[in-house]
């Protein structure tokens, strides 16, 4: 059995600096990183999101110091999401209201 310590004390480290977050692959939403239990006790960055990541490998996840723009990492973080709007809405508000009224 190979050990995983290494590999794993190595994806911490990426993202082991206050303001590090992190890009799947080549995406373009910044999400917020948390640690998370992998195997046994050892524990690597995951996203707070919780949202999966296909086949996934310590590469998967790519450090950035760009501002979270993920709105379930900003909910999380309990920031204003209403100052980011880089991710589009699925319904506008007006569609919304028809719903309602």
């Amino acid at each position: 059995m190979t050990d995983i310590a290494p590999l794993a004390a190595s994806a911490r480290e990426k993202f082991g600096d206050p303001g590090v977050h992190a890009i799947v692959r080549n995406g373009r939403t910044v999400h917020a990183v948390s640690l998370g239990q992998w195997i046994g006790a050892e524990e690597v960055p995951e996203l707070l999101c919780h949202t999966g990541v296909a086949g996934w490998s310590p590469s998967a996840l790519q450090p950035t110091r760009a501002d979270v723009t993920c709105v379930r990492c900003l909910r999380s973080l309990n920031s204003d999401i209403d100052t980011y709007s880089s991710q589009l809405p699925l319904f506008s508000r007006d569609s919304l209201e028809s719903f309602t009224t």
